[in-house]
């Protein structure tokens, strides 16, 4: 152990912190006793599994927004500046007569150096695993909510008694002894599990990893333990009716949908097993609308839930965004062995948790060039061939209802190999406006669209899982393909549910930017065809275009078919119109 009472620097400045010498070392911090306003602590370094650590509590809470403008005092006036929040918690915490040794990561870990916060960041599993107690500080900034009834509530209730429904055997006994109204009580624990604390990001490990937790507000407590019981007699219940006499109705159902709920039911089934046995990329996605205040800790808060493959994963809060987009995707390609048809919506999200446009990938050469290191393997589906149709009512109706598609580069492939491989990008084609796309229909299918580039007949028509463009391809000699650009898609098929022309096809990063794949639907660019509105004009579309335009017996049976639609459409919208 390493002891740091003083800082070298003169009375009254700010606390130098000593680096970390050894893979395995951290601080803990020794709150002094007292009852006085000002805050006296130490500050020392351990080994993590030396031996020589003491007993130590956790703090989990909430940073909050507001600067650190709070004093902790380091042997005299050397100072350590934190948040109001911390410093409640801390006053709340401190023992009148004997020490408290704690380790807060505002506090233990040097907030200044970003090589550090990632070495910490690797060690909190063992940080939050081998403290004694993890204290979740429920309080946040600018909340002022009272739960000490809630946690009276819900501790009663779980231990009336030792059976697997004491929660409703208390609920009972309170109606049937006194008749009383459970309603408060209820809305009281919906209040708990509302608390801006249960929003947090990192908590979800801080909690999910430690043997024993203690909730906090104040000089409240309740043991986790509790709160799961409450919560895990509820979901095992949720279907029983007896329940329902006890349970305040939509109260319990927004109880137990709640991340206060989730993250206790979570500690219950990490019993059965290691809670850390699990994936990244399920991690992102089950955890999206936690928050944290850097977006790189979208995936850093989640690190020490990941199962052992975790050490495949660098944690460098100094890398660029696309190097650590590379390095993630990667990680869950090499090491978690994610399904192809996964990889462009994990892509996606991870662009938008780290605020991250894919144009600034393509605009600056270095970043770029990070991005063609990294070769995904995704779907695409092969719809069929192009036949080029006529103009009609149809087509140009079809052209009011779609948005303009910008110019995309031509792409080679080799479609020899599996997956296929992308050779090379050529030069970019001409712009087509609107009202010039050509209008097309996928052969033997009921798929039509308009193409924004130069299309011909025979010419193949590929589609990316979960993207909102469809990509016009022309087969080459010598085995070779080549995307010429995007087209709209019209169809009442479930795309996504076309499998046996399902291929693969290997692509750097940088050319799934640039085909737009990891673009995010937005409103605008869907077609009017996806409302009732849409729905009613490409009837009419169809009615018009099948007398203009003869197409043999096909004509006929669209013409028949869609004047029974019509008229079905007619009925629905006279009866509820009556």
């Amino acid at each position: 152990m390493v002891s740091f009472r003083k800082s070298e620097q003169d009375a009254g400045s700010s606390y130098q912190y000593q680096n970390l010498t050894s893979q395995n070392e951290f601080r803990l911090l020794k709150l002094l006793p007292g009852n006085r306003e000002r805050l006296d602590c130490e500050l020392h370094h351990y080994t993590l599994g030396s031996g020589r650590c003491p007993q130590y509590r956790a703090v989990s809470y909430t940073w909050g927004n507001d600067p650190a403008r709070q004093s902790l005092h380091l042997s005299g006036n050397v100072m350590i500046r934190v948040r109001k929040n911390l410093k409640a918690a801390l006053r709340s915490i401190r023992d009148p007569i004997s020490p408290c040794w704690l380790w807060i990561d505002a506090i233990c870990i040097n907030q200044t150096s970003d090589r550090e916060k990632g070495h910490q960041v690797r060690l909190m599993a063992d940080i939050y695993g081998n403290a004694n107690v993890v204290l979740a500080w429920l309080q946040s900034a600018g909340e002022n909510t009272d739960v000490a009834k809630a946690f009276r509530f819900v501790q009663a209730a779980a231990n009336f008694d030792d059976t697997e429904h004491s929660v409703y055997n208390y609920c009972q006994s309170k109606l049937n002894a006194h008749g009383q109204d459970l309603g408060a009580d209820w809305r009281s624990v919906l209040k708990l599990c509302r608390l801006r604390y249960w929003s947090r990001k990192w908590i979800i490990q801080e909690l999910v990893l430690a043997r024993t937790v203690v909730l906090q507000l104040g000089t409240s407590p309740l043991p986790m333990a509790d709160f799961e019981i409450f919560c895990g007699q509820l979901n095992a219940n949720r279907d029983v009716e007896g329940y329902l006499d006890v349970r305040n109705g939509a109260v319990w159902k927004s109880v137990l949908a709640s991340a206060a709920a989730r993250l206790a039911l979570q500690r219950s089934e990490g019993r059965g097993g290691d809670p850390r046995s699990s994936y990244l990329h399920d991690l992102v996605v089950r955890y999206q609308n936690n928050e944290c205040r850097r977006p790189c800790d979208h995936v850093y808060a989640l690190y020490s839930l990941v199962g052992p493959q975790r050490t495949h994963l660098t944690i460098e809060y100094e890398d660029s965004d696309v190097k650590r987009l590379v390095d993630i995707l990667n990680f869950v390609q090499l090491h978690e062995r994610l399904h192809p048809s996964k990889i462009l919506s994990l892509t996606r999200l991870l662009l938008s948790l780290f605020h991250t446009r894919p144009e600034e990938f393509l605009q600056d050469p270095h970043k770029r060039g990070i991005a063609q290191s990294l070769n995904l393997v995704v779907p695409v589906t092969m719809l069929g061939s192009v036949e080029l149709q006529q103009e009609s009512a149809e087509a140009v109706a079809s052209r009011k209802s779609v948005g303009v598609l910008s110019p995309t580069p031509t792409f080679e492939f080799d479609t020899s190999r599996r997956p296929l491989a992308f050779v090379s990008e050529g030069p970019q084609e001409d712009a087509v406006g609107r009202q010039d796309m050509i209008y097309f229909n996928v052969t033997d299918t009921d798929i039509y669209g308009l193409a924004a580039c130069r299309l011909q007949n025979g010419d193949a028509i590929w589609r990316f899982r979960g993207t909102k463009y469809a990509y016009a391809v022309r087969h080459l000699p010598d085995e070779r393909a080549q995307i010429v650009g995007r087209a709209h898609l019209f169809t009442d098929t479930e795309l996504d549910g076309v499998r046996h022309r399902e291929h693969e096809v290997s692509l750097d990063l940088a050319t799934l930017l640039q085909l737009n794949l990891l673009a995010v639907s937005s409103p605008r660019d869907r077609t009017s065809h996806s409302n009732m509105g849409g729905r009613f004009e490409q009837l009419q579309a169809m009615l018009v275009d099948a007398k203009v335009v003869g197409r043999g017996r096909y004509n006929v049976f669209v013409l028949i078919t869609s004047m029974l639609i019509l008229c079905l459409f007619v009925g629905i919208l006279i009866e509820y119109g009556t």
